[in-house]
């Protein structure tokens, strides 16, 4: 039996590398070679054993790019050989949500590296529905990203900012700063509240109008300064943190739109539900993608969404729990992490 390289979360905070059976894909799956896995704020959490979706043995892992390996009984469209990005997502194609476009939404939606096991090891099992082909001009490791380029690009069309509005945006992780490019995209002015300096400075080169260090500036009096104290059209929350949960109401205007991308893992957070009664306003959760990533990847391959700026650091697959350790402690300077053997 052939057997592959993967890194084993067993345990909280224990990964191991080892030599597991290659898997065999059954009918309508398919066998991807892993090319680059980016590392995720989920990976942390699986590992730390704060994800509801993750149990233990697991390979984690589900940001990837990489190239088709073996068809399984009855795939069509795709060959050995085709330079693919991994959509990681199997669902059940026949329930309500599913039949209605909203595969994010699948009563037994199952996800890559969170309830089978994902790409932090040399292949991974995939649906061929939710395969895309790689364009030619995205280097791997930028096309393994497409995969929170498709979730912040699903969020942001939910919040669906227009022409000349004014966008708080609160952290500039990966999420946060890919949500600012499509923000952008749709021609609104941007704010960016964000601690560490370097992705402050990301996000200028990146377009925003505005940046902000919340720790040493005051965000609602700014936000009330730049929209002549009527507040800001669309607050995006990309944190998850019980303090910027609270803070996205003070900033919204009266009938604006509150977006919550990041989440605490909290069943109750400070919220101030009053004021979302009585100024009106529209508050959104986001789940995943769906129908998302062909758009995705074509605003990577015309320039549109670059994250090339955000891979912070490299390293192969027997570095990734070190890898996952530096994103948790917040290791200055760390931003987006590709695990893949090529410089």
């Amino acid at each position: 039996m052939a057997t592959m390289k993967a890194a084993v979360c067993t345990a909280r905070e224990t990964i191991s590398i080892e030599e597991v059976p290659v898997p065999e894909p059954k009918a309508d799956e398919v066998l991807v070679a892993v090319k680059v896995t980016g590392l995720c704020g989920s990976d942390v959490d699986g590992y730390t054993g704060h994800h509801p979706m993750i149990q233990w043995p697991i390979i984690l892992g589900h940001e990837c790019s990489g190239v088709v390996a073996q068809l399984g009984p009855g795939v069509t469209g795709w060959q050995e050989g085709d330079e693919v990005v991994v959509e990681p997502f199997f669902n059940c194609k026949k329930c309500p949500a599913c039949l209605a476009g909203k595969y994010n939404l699948c009563v037994d939606l199952k996800i890559t590296g969170h309830q089978v096991n994902g790409s932090l090891a040399e292949y991974v099992i995939a649906d061929p529905f939710f395969l895309h082909p790689k364009p030619a001009n995205l280097p791997w490791a930028e096309a393994a990203i497409a995969e929170p380029v498709s979730g912040s690009l699903h969020a942001v069309e939910r919040a669906n900012p227009r022409l000349g509005d004014f966008v708080v945006l609160l952290g500039c992780g990966t999420i946060g700063v890919l949500a600012m490019q499509h923000c952008l995209n749709k021609g609104a002015e941007v704010l960016v509240s964000e601690p560490e300096a370097f992705k402050r400075d990301v996000a200028t080169q990146l377009g925003a109008h505005h940046t902000l260090d919340p720790t040493a500036e005051d965000l609602e009096a700014t936000v009330q300064e730049l929209t002549g104290g009527i507040g800001a059209d669309v607050v995006v929350e990309a944190c998850g943190l019980p303090q910027t949960l609270g803070a996205t109401v003070g900033l919204a205007r009266r009938g604006g739109t509150i977006l919550l991308i990041g989440w605490s893992g909290n069943t109750t957070d400070p919220f101030d539900l009053t004021s979302v009664t009585l100024d009106e306003l529209t508050v959104l959760g986001t789940l995943g993608f769906a129908w998302d990533h062909k758009t995705a990847l074509k605003l990577m391959s015309m320039g549109k969404v670059q994250v090339a700026p955000i891979i912070s650091h490299r390293m192969p697959l027997e570095r990734v729990e070190e890898g996952i350790k530096m994103l948790h402690e917040h290791a200055p300077g760390v931003w987006k992490i590709a695990i893949t053997d090529e410089a």
